[in-house]
C-alpha cells in the first residue's frame, strides 16, 4: 500500500482576533467554551476553500478527526487520492497554503469595544459545520501543515509537525522524545529557575516587565492595572500622593501674596495579598517544555483578574480591608444605561476637572450598550471595557451597574514584582507526586483624586 497523505493543524484558535469583518467592520474571536467536538455529533466536513467540490474528508467517515486543547480546535484529515487532495498536499507542503477557516452557526455571542474603538464580537456558543485550509484565512493564527503517515502508522521524523511546535498560549499538542526529560535548570517560572524558587518562602520573579505588564497576561488578566496610576512599593504600608486642585491667580505687582493654601496630601494605605496557585505532575513539568509558559500565563492572569475585582469592589484578606471604585465613586440611579446616561456621567466628570476614559461593566452590560447605542455615536463614548466574572464564578461587577471613570485620577499602590513560591514537600505534593506553584502580588487601597471622577451608574426602579 502507498502512504496516506495527511494534513493537520488548528482550524479554530481560541481568543484570537480575526481580521476586520463586515461593513461596518468588526473583529471576531471564539470563546474556549463556544464548541467542543465531544459535545456535538455534527458530521463536520473538511474542504479546501469552503468548496465542496474540493472535498477532503468528513468526520462521519473517520477521515477527519477533531480534538480540543487550550489553543483551540485541532484537526487531522487523511486526504483522498484525488486531484484536489494531491494538489492541496503539494500546496501545503510548499507553504503556499498555511491557514484555515471554518463555517459555523452562531447560537450566542457577546459584544464589546477594543481599545482602538473597533467593535469586538466574542462567539460564546456555536455549531461548527465545516472547516479546512484556505488561501486567505480570516483568522491569521490558524495553521495547517502536512504529515505523512506510512502504512504502519509511524510518523516520519524529518517532517515538520505543526502540532508539536510550542504555541504562544504555551500548550503543545504532541510531544516527541527529543522534547522530554529536561533538567530543572531548563524550567523557569517568571524568569526564575525552578531550583531557585524557595520551598519555605516567597521570592520575587525576575521577569523584566514591571508588574502591570505581567499582570495583564497578554490580555487574559488585568484590563485596568495599566490604565490607572500605580505607585510601586516594597512594604506592607505606605503612602499614595494625591495632586490637589489648584487655581492660579493674577498676582498684582508689589503686593503681598494672597494665595489660598492647597495642601498636597498623601493618604496612607495598607496592602492586601492577591494569590493564585496551580499544581502539576512532576513528570509533566519535566517532560513538556511549554508548561512553564502555561503556568506563568495562568497565574499572572488569575492574579490580574482578581486585582481588577479589587480595584472595582475592594476586598479583605481577613486582616486588611481595602476600598474600591464602587464604594468610593459617586453613585447615580438611572432608569436605563444608554448613550444619554453615559454622556451625562462624562459631563459630571468633566465638571470636576477630569476626563472620562473608560466605561467599565460586565460583558453583557457592554454588549447591551453596543446594541442600544447608534453606531454613529459609539466613537463619542469613552473606551468600553468588559470585566468578566472570575473563574470560580465570583461576580466582577454587579448586574445593572456600569462605571464611567477618569482612570488617570485613580491611584493605587502596587508591589513592583510578582512573587512566586513552589513546594514539593508538602504532604499533598509528596503523596500526589506534584509540584505546587503560587504567584502573588500586593495591592493597596484605591485612592480617588475626586469622588466625582468615578461615576457609578446603577439601574433602579
Amino acid at each position: 500500500m502507498g502512504e496516506t497523505q495527511t494534513i493537520r493543524g488548528y482550524g479554530i484558535v481560541f481568543n484570537s482576533p480575526s481580521s476586520p469583518l463586515g461593513n461596518p467592520p468588526f473583529v471576531e474571536q471564539i470563546s474556549p467554551t463556544a464548541w467542543t467536538p465531544e459535545s456535538d455529533t455534527t458530521d463536520v466536513l473538511c474542504t479546501f476553500g469552503h468548496d465542496t467540490k474540493n472535498y477532503l474528508g468528513r468526520r462521519g467517515a473517520g477521515t477527519l478527526r477533531l480534538g480540543i486543547d487550550h489553543i483551540g480546535i485541532w484537526f487531522e484529515c487523511d486526504l483522498p487520492a484525488t486531484t484536489a487532495g494531491r494538489d492541496l498536499f503539494a500546496l501545503v507542503q510548499r507553504g503556499d497554503v498555511s491557514g484555515c477557516s471554518f463555517t459555523f452557526r452562531a447560537e450566542d455571542d457577546e459584544w464589546s469595544k477594543r481599545s482602538d474603538g473597533m467593535p469586538l464580537r466574542t462567539v460564546t456558543r456555536m455549531r461548527v459545520l465545516e472547516l479546512g485550509p484556505v488561501l486567505n484565512p480570516a483568522y491569521p493564527d490558524t495553521t495547517v501543515a502536512v504529515r505523512s503517515l506510512r502504512s504502519a502508522g509511524i510518523p516520519t521524523l524529518e517532517e515538520k509537525d505543526i502540532m508539536s511546535d510550542p504555541k504562544p498560549a504555551g500548550i503543545s499538542g504532541i510531544l516527541t522524545d527529543d522534547d522530554a526529560k529536561r533538567t530543572r535548570d531548563e524550567i523557569k517560572l517568571f524568569g526564575r529557575v525552578l531550583a531557585q524558587t524557595r520551598e519555605a518562602d516567597w521570592i520575587n520573579g525576575e521577569a523584566s516587565e514591571y508588574a502591570p505588564a505581567i499582570l495583564s497576561a497578554a490580555g487574559k488578566g488585568s484590563k485596568l492595572i495599566e490604565k490607572v496610576a500605580t505607585f510601586p512599593f516594597t512594604r506592607q504600608r505606605g503612602y499614595v500622593p494625591v495632586a490637589p486642585k489648584v487655581t492660579a491667580e493674577l498676582q498684582p505687582r508689589n503686593e503681598a501674596a494672597t494665595f489660598i493654601e492647597n495642601e498636597v496630601t498623601a493618604p496612607t494605605f495598607q496592602a492586601v495579598k492577591v494569590t493564585a496557585m496551580v499544581s502539576i505532575d512532576r513528570d509533566t513539568l519535566t517532560d513538556v517544555p511549554p508548561t512553564e509558559t502555561a503556568i506563568n500565563t495562568s497565574l499572572a492572569a488569575a492574579v490580574g483578574q482578581r486585582i481588577d475585582h479589587t480595584l472595582i469592589n475592594g476586598g479583605t484578606d481577613g486582616d486588611v480591608t481595602v476600598s474600591g471604585m464602587l464604594a468610593d465613586g459617586t453613585s447615580t440611579t438611572v432608569t436605563a444605561i444608554g448613550f444619554d446616561e453615559i454622556t451625562d456621567a462624562v459631563a459630571r466628570i468633566q465638571d470636576s476637572g477630569g476626563e472620562a476614559v473608560a466605561v467599565i461593566g460586565r460583558p453583557s452590560a457592554i454588549a447591551a450598550i453596543l446594541k442600544k447605542v447608534d453606531g454613529s455615536k459609539l466613537d463619542r463614548l469613552p473606551e468600553l471595557v468588559a470585566i468578566p466574572d472570575l473563574a470560580d464564578g465570583t461576580v466582577g461587577i454587579p448586574t445593572n451597574t456600569v462605571l464611567v471613570a477618569d482612570l488617570d485620577s485613580v491611584s493605587v499602590a502596587l508591589r513592583k514584582n510578582l512573587e512566586i513560591f513552589r513546594t514539593e514537600t508538602a504532604p499533598e505534593a509528596f503523596e500526589r507526586d506534584r509540584v505546587f506553584i503560587a504567584g502573588r502580588s500586593r495591592i493597596g487601597s484605591v485612592v480617588l483624586a475626586d469622588a466625582a471622577r468615578v461615576q457609578v451608574l446603577k439601574v433602579g426602579a
